[in-house]
């Protein structure tokens, strides 16, 4: 297309050429690139802690000017992962939902590409949450100690287990849609805004991501917050890792699966043959 754009359907196959690639790719690389993008994402929640908190009076007289300071700056750190080529857990259900549903690869890749992802973020988080933003006193002065403090309590210490779950599950869509509009667009710019935009949605309205929680939640506990390890791992990690994961593999990966893939097929059976390069992804 003159735009640089691809269509909806063939960003489709570009996103389900991905998922082959993971499903293939080598252990320690998965696991590298995933350190890097939950580093990369968590440097993009420091800096909206940074803009949100250091007003705290603007908290109480304009609360929904907050979640727009919010929704514009943690983005940032998805379009820096995009841009980089590191990953983050949320895009591998949107991917391997697409490969499931083609019968693509053994139960094994998908456990090891979910699992490495998921352990790969958490240490890059925990790398900013320790070194750049506990250990370099980053955070630990006011106002923003107790605006990170006060926004993982509200959202996670006092919310119901199941809220939790259901506003994860909005932002697993949203984040892969994100994903998809990046994939989408050719241009660095419009790349940038199709990234930008849905997770904006997301963060604007607090829905929890994984990654973003790997890193809010632990700083948050080494800043007061009064979470326990356990509390951490069922009441944060758990709801807001199964929401996502639902998200993202229902409404985007296999969503797109069946309007652009599937139901194409039916059309033109033979039309995805040559995405499989040959190759049974390990089945």
């Amino acid at each position: 297309m003159s735009s640089g754009a691809l269509s909806p359907g063939e960003a489709t196959e570009q996103l389900y050429q991905t998922g082959i690639h993971h499903l293939e790719e080598a252990t320690q690389l998965t696991f590298l690139k995933n350190v890097y993008g939950g580093l990369l994402l968590s440097f993009g929640g420091l800096f909206s802690i940074i803009a949100s908190a250091g007003c705290p009076g603007l908290d109480e007289s304009n609360p929904g000017l907050v979640r727009l300071l919010q929704g514009i700056t943690f983005p940032v750190g998805l379009v820096v992962v995009y841009f980089v080529g590191a990953e983050l857990f949320t895009g591998y259900p949107m991917w391997l939902a697409m490969t499931a549903l083609q019968r693509r690869g053994r139960p094994i890749e998908y456990v090891r590409g979910l699992a490495v992802s998921w352990l790969g973020n958490l240490v890059g988080a925990l790398l900013v949450a320790t070194s750049f933003s506990y250990l370099s006193n980053t955070l630990t002065e006011e106002p923003y100690r107790s605006g990170l403090v006060a926004e993982v309590t509200e959202d996670i210490v006092d919310a119901a287990w199941a809220v939790i779950f259901l506003r994860a599950i909005a932002c697993g869509c949203l984040v892969t849609l994100a994903m998809f509009m990046g994939t989408q667009n050719g241009d660095g710019i419009s790349k940038a805004l199709g990234l930008h935009l849905p997770f904006f949605l997301a963060t604007t309205a607090r829905f929890p991501h994984t990654v973003k929680y790997m890193y809010y939640a632990s700083a948050g506990m080494m800043m007061g917050a009064p979470l326990s390890v356990g509390g951490f791992l069922w009441k944060c990690m758990l709801p807001i890792t199964l929401g996502n994961t639902i998200g993202g593999a229902v409404f985007t990966g296999a969503y797109n699966w069946w309007v652009f893939m599937y139901c194409e097929d039916q059309k033109a059976p033979d039309r995805f043959d040559g995405l499989d390069g040959g190759s049974d992804g390990g089945a």
